[in-house]
C-alpha cells in the first residue's frame, strides 16, 4: 500500500523536553515516521498528509490514517480528520481537548490531508471512529462505573495541557507492549502451557517480557507484559506489570509499578507502588502510592500524597491555556513539572499542575519539631514562595 506519505515539522516548542514511552518526542515520532515509509514504493501517493506540531502520535496512528484514506471513496481534494469517540476514552483520554463536541464525542485534529490526484474539488470531514480494544484494567464499582477501561489502540492526541503528555503515555505503552507481544514466540510458547487466566489474550500479555541482558533482576521480582532496559536493577519482591523501565533506573526492594512508563536514571524507593503514570529522567519517588499522574525530569515526590479522586463524585477542574476545564475521567492525579518538589506532609488536589521549579512543603506550623526562630521564618517564607508560584501560574 502506498496511499499517502507524512510530513511532520515539530515538536512545538513545549514539547521538545517531554517524553514518549521513555524517548524524547522528537526522537520518537522520527523514528515511528521512518519506520512508516520504510519499504515504501517510488509510485507518487494519493495523499499528502501534514502533521501538526502539536500531534501526539505512534506508527500504530500513521498505518491507521493511511487505512482510512485507502477505504475514503469521495472527490474531495481536501479532508479534515474527525475521530468519533466511544464514551470510555472520551472520558479518560479525551475530555480536556478544547476542539471536542460533549454530545457528538467528536474531535478535529491539527492535521491537514491533501489530494494529490487532479480534477478533486472541494473540502469534506473524514469522520472516522477511533479503534479500540479493551484491557484489564478494573476499576471498583464503589467509585466508578467502568468495570474494565477501553484503550484506544492508536496514539494520536493534540497537546494542550500537560494531562496529555499522561495521556499519551498511558495509550501509548499498552499499544507497544500489545504490538511486541504478538511478535514475540517466547510469549506465545509461555502462554500454551499455563493455565490461568482461562483467557488467552491474557495469558499472552502476562507471558511477555523483554528484559535487556544488562539488567539486573532479583529472582524474587515479578515481571510480566514489561519492556526492561539496559543497566535496570529490581530488587527483592518487586512487581512490575505492563510498564517499560527505560536504562539505568532503580527500583528498590518491594516496589510496584503497573500500566506506566518509566524513563532513565530514576530512583523508585523501598515499597513505592506507581500505578498509571509517567515518569522522566532523574526523578526520585518514595513512599506514595502516586496513581494518574506525570513527573517530569528531575521532579521529586517525598511522603506526598497526590490526590486523584473526588469522594463527591464531582468532575475534577484542570487549569487549561483555556481556563479551566472539566476532567471527566473518574481518576486524574497531578503534573510534576520539571525540577519541582513535594516534601513529606504535602497534599495536591487532584488535577493540579505544579509549575517548574517550585517546592511545597506543609505548613511548618504543623510540622512536630524543635527548630530555631530562623530556622521556622526560612521554612515559612520558602512555603509562601512556593504557593504564590502557583497562584502565579494558575
Amino acid at each position: 500500500m502506498n496511499c499517502c506519505t507524512f510530513s511532520y515539522s515539530g515538536p512545538a516548542p513545549e514539547l521538545e523536553n517531554r517524553q514518549l514511552i521513555g524517548e524524547p518526542i522528537g526522537c520518537f515520532h522520527a523514528r515511528a515516521l521512518h519506520a512508516f515509509h520504510a519499504g515504501r514504493t517510488s509510485n507518487p501517493p494519493l495523499w499528502q498528509v501534514t502533521l501538526g506540531e502539536r500531534l501526539l502520535f505512534n506508527q500504530s496512528a500513521l498505518d491507521w490514517i493511511e487505512k482510512c484514506l485507502a477505504s475514503y471513496q469521495g472527490t474531495a481534494a481536501e479532508l479534515e480528520l474527525v475521530l468519533q469517540l466511544d464514551p470510555v476514552s472520551f472520558r479518560h483520554f479525551y475530555s480536556l481537548q478544547s476542539q471536542i463536541s460533549q454530545e457528538e464525542r467528536k474531535l478535529a485534529l491539527p492535521i491537514q490531508i491533501r489530494s494529490q490526484q487532479s480534477g478533486r474539488q472541494g473540502k469534506e470531514q473524514l469522520v472516522v471512529e477511533l479503534p479500540i480494544s479493551k484491557h484489564p484494567i478494573r476499576f471498583p464499582k464503589s467509585l466508578c462505573e467502568e468495570s474494565e477501561a477501553t484503550v484506544p489502540k492508536v496514539m494520536l492526541i493534540a497537546f494542550e495541557t500537560d494531562f496529555d503528555v499522561l495521556f499519551a503515555n498511558q495509550i501509548g505503552v499498552l499499544n507497544c507492549i500489545e504490538e511486541r507481544v504478538r511478535k514475540s514466540p517466547r510469549a506465545w510458547l509461555r502462554a500454551l502451557f499455563k493455565r490461568k487466566p482461562s483467557e488467552l489474550r491474557r495469558r499472552l500479555a502476562l507471558s511477555f517480557r523483554e528484559i535487556h541482558p544488562t539488567a539486573e533482576i532479583h529472582p524474587t521480582a515479578v515481571i510480566e507484559g514489561s519492556v526492561i532496559g539496559p543497566g535496570v536493577q529490581i530488587g527483592a519482591h518487586c512487581v512490575v506489570r505492563f510498564s517499560a523501565i527505560g536504562a539505568e533506573t532503580k527500583l528498590y526492594d518491594g516496589a510496584k509499578v503497573e500500566f506506566s512508563v518509566v524513563g532513565n536514571r530514576c530512583w523508585l524507593m523501598h515499597d513505592l507502588v506507581l500505578y498509571r503514570s509517567h515518569v522522566e529522567n532523574e526523578v526520585f519517588l518514595i513512599h506514595g502510592p502516586y496513581q494518574f499522574s506525570a513527573f517530569q525530569n528531575q521532579s521529586a515526590a517525598f511522603a506526598t500524597i497526590l490526590m486523584d479522586y473526588r469522594a463527591d463524585r464531582k468532575p475534577i477542574r484542570v487549569i487549561t491555556p483555556d481556563g479551566k476545564k472539566e476532567y471527566l475521567g473518574p481518576f486524574l492525579g497531578s503534573v510534576l513539572k520539571e525540577h519541582s518538589r513535594t516534601l513529606g506532609g504535602s497534599l495536591v488536589a487532584p488535577g493540579w499542575i505544579v509549575p517548574t521549579g517550585t517546592w511545597l512543603t506543609a505548613d511548618s506550623e504543623s510540622v512536630h519539631r524543635q527548630s530555631s526562630s530562623n530556622q521556622l521564618i526560612n521554612a515559612q517564607t520558602h512555603h509562601a514562595q512556593g504557593k504564590a508560584l502557583i497562584e502565579s501560574e494558575t
